[in-house]
């Protein structure tokens, strides 16, 4: 039986790191080149503080939210990530089936052990399809139809991953897929593309999957065409320039997540918090109220809190989802996303808040640092 004991999503890593070939815990963990990003995710939050707020109400607090008429138990969705097979043999099903369980929504890769079919049979009512951009534009089409078929919510459009970045970890482990494993919404790209992916022996096949099949002349041009072949919403996941996110708008897009690909992409790019109040302001500043969710470095209540207060409409959660079916499967995603709700339940009691609505720039405060201070919301501080 699986040792579900761990207390917190740090603690899950660690026990994740024991279990699984070390192959595929660095393809998990590591990021790019030096991953500075990679650790810039997760210290950009400490450089806020939290600014609790005394004789409130917080008899009942009410963690729940809404997006895209995607109803969540919390501010949090499943964040879209490859190949979860690499961590459990329930692969994504076991991962949606807990996302369905914990009441979030799961977002599921393009690049996938599972496909969209055994995705849609877990019965989960709250997915939505993750969408790398290929040159076959037939293939994106029937990609595009069969979700919006299968009853997914929306797509996320990733668009920070035309080329991968410099995985070193990956050409060094030499990483292939483990034999049993296929990348299931592939198989419409030619059996060469898949064979190569899956039999590389020198470095990661992915690399040459993407290098090969990739659209790396994608432009906002993309956005209308997706448009003319789906109704349901359209994300763009993966900007972290003002200026994009002005572009977005302009072109229509239905909700935006200030990413940098977990530090999987450009090294020394900022985090998406430390972005994130520009891009909101420049959302904004174009008369635009479309949803603006932000992913990197969540490993505690407080840092989804932290991210609501900047002006995020909600969190994307990644890693530590997969280390959870790495030690446990389905039981241990579930354990997952339990401890970060009963996290920002309470956080969110101690702050003096009673919905998720309540959460504002007043709750934030830049802590003590020799470094530059961080971006803060402009209203702040006459609110405080």
């Amino acid at each position: 039986m699986a040792d579900l004991s761990f207390l917190n999503l740090e603690e899950v890593e660690e026990e994740a790191k024991k279990v699984m070939p070390k192959m595929a815990f660095d393809y998990y963990s590591t990021g790019s080149d030096t991953c500075y990003t990679v650790g810039e995710n997760r210290s950009c939050f400490s450089r806020y503080l939290l600014l609790p707020r005394m004789l409130r109400n917080v008899s009942r607090v009410d963690t729940s939210h809404e997006l895209f008429g995607i109803r969540s138990s919390m501010p949090v969705w499943v964040a879209p990530m490859a190949m979860h097979g690499l961590a459990h043999p329930g692969r994504e099903v076991a991962t949606c089936r807990a996302a369905a369980a914990a009441g979030v929504p799961f977002t599921f890769s393009t690049v996938a052990t599972s496909s969209l079919q055994e995705i849609q049979e877990t019965g989960h009512d709250n997915r939505i399809f993750q969408l790398y951009v290929i040159r076959n534009r037939e293939v994106v089409r029937r990609w595009v139809t069969e979700a919006e078929s299968r009853g997914f919510k929306a797509l996320m459009v990733t668009v920070d991953a035309q080329r991968l970045g410099n995985r070193e970890a990956d050409a060094r482990n030499k990483f292939t897929l483990p034999p049993g494993l296929a990348l299931r919404n592939l198989e419409y790209l030619s059996s060469a593309s898949t064979v190569q992916a899956r039999d590389s022996q020198d470095g990661s096949g992915l690399m040459k999957l993407f290098t090969s099949e990739v659209d790396d002349s994608l432009t906002w041009e993309f956005i209308p065409w997706l448009r003319g072949v789906t109704k349901l919403p359209i994300i763009v996941k993966g900007l972290l320039s003002p200026a994009d996110a002005e572009l977005a708008v302009q072109y229509g897009v239905d909700g935006i997540v200030v990413s940098n690909h977990g530090g999987r992409q450009l090294d020394y790019a900022p985090s998406g918090l430390h972005m994130l109040p520009a891009v909101v302001a420049a959302v904004r500043g174009c008369g635009s109220s479309i949803p603006v969710l932000v992913d990197g470095g969540v490993r505690r209540g407080t840092d989804v809190i932290k991210a609501l207060a900047l002006g995020a409409s909600g969190v994307l959660l990644g890693r530590p989802v997969l280390y959870g079916l790495a030690v446990g499967g389905q039981a241990g995603v579930e354990r997952v996303l339990q401890l970060l709700r009963s996290e920002i339940e309470l956080s969110m009691a101690l702050a003096g808040c009673s919905s998720v609505q309540q959460i504002g720039p007043q709750l934030l405060l830049p802590a003590p640092s020799a470094g530059p201070a961080p971006p803060m919301p402009a209203a702040q501080l006459c609110k405080l």
